[in-house]
């Protein structure tokens, strides 16, 4: 089936449609893909939004949000290689929150099909907007690729360091997967090892626990979904990272480089219509953890001519 474009709410946005998924990319609000069909469940996949103001209200709430840095920074501030950061904070509260990514315009670059798989490419660069670069003086350029073949949608990454420093690094998912108002059919399985003790203020203390009742999390059948209520980070440690949601004989299964070994796990409150699986490279706060070890943290810097790539691939399947 070919690549074609619509609109919502007047923006444009790019179909991939094959025999089993379609998968609508709005490129114009942070290059979101907010909506995967499942033809052969005939159901949404993710969490979708009905009008486009729901997004500018809640840029992180729909699709497959992408968060550079992930989470949440301390009052926006950090210090690295001897340059302090500051970022802006939320207007209702004093942290930062979710980076920059998810509510800047992409530009679609290229769309492919090939061999019965479907592309797209979309692309954005920090140096195009002075408001980023005055809080990031990094000037990053993204280039994402979602590729559509059979039951799998895969996104590739690529970020480049085209300034002349290091520049801290972490990236993230947020993304919003359907429960269908039945948490009691649902569970989830996700090789973790740990769990990140928080403040008050839910922000990592820089210590890490046991994992106590969520070590079913590592159970060949998961962790049942009813009356779960989290909102809290994971550490993979040296793991595949393959998290799987499952109903019966319908399974997710949502996986990732290596380089995602922190996952938040998001409710919104007691399970009950969505699911926010949160990978990260690096774990919240991190920056201001550069006290602990980077393999620890996932802290990084991209050194200046250099790139990172990152894979992230989700797969439906029936057992």
């Amino acid at each position: 089936m070919p690549i074609t474009h619509t609109t919502f709410d007047g923006y444009p946005v790019v179909i991939l449609e094959n025999e089993q998924l379609t998968a609508h990319l709005l490129p114009a609000f942070g290059n979101n893909l907010i909506k995967l069909w499942d033809k052969h469940n005939n159901r949404d996949v993710l969490r979708t939004p009905d009008k486009a103001e729901e997004l500018q209200s809640g840029p992180g709430q729909f699709g497959t949000p992408l968060m550079m840095p992930p989470n949440r920074l301390r009052y926006g501030a950090f210090t690295y290689n001897g340059q302090a950061y500051q970022f802006d904070t939320a207007p209702n509260g004093k942290h930062h929150s979710h980076g920059f990514l998810r509510t800047l315009p992409w530009q679609v670059t290229g769309t492919k099909e090939e061999h019965g798989t479907l592309t797209v490419t979309s692309e954005l660069s920090f140096s195009d907007f002075p408001d980023v670069l005055r809080q990031y003086p990094h000037p990053l350029h993204f280039i994402v690729t979602y590729e559509l073949k059979g039951n799998s949608l895969v996104q590739h990454t690529t970020v480049e360091n085209r300034g002349s420093s290091p520049a801290p690094f972490g990236y993230g998912l947020h993304t919003w997967f359907l429960l269908d108002g039945k948490p009691e059919e649902w569970s989830l399985r996700m090789p973790c090892e740990s769990l990140w003790e928080l403040d008050e203020e839910k922000f990592p203390t820089g210590t890490l626990l046991p994992l106590g009742n969520w070590e079913a999390f590592n159970h060949e059948q998961g962790l049942q979904l009813q009356n779960v209520n989290l909102d809290d980070p994971f550490q993979i440690g040296s793991q595949p990272v393959v998290a799987e949601l499952q109903r019966g004989s319908y399974r997710i299964r949502y996986s990732c480089s290596e380089q995602f070994k922190q996952w938040v796990i998001f409710t919104k409150g007691k399970a009950n219509q969505f699911i926010c699986l949160e990978p990260y490279t690096w774990v919240t706060d991190s920056p201001n953890l550069q006290r602990l070890p980077s393999d620890v943290t996932g802290f990084q810097a991209i050194a200046p001519g250099d790139e990172q790539k990152l894979t992230v691939t989700l797969e439906l399947e029936n057992l």
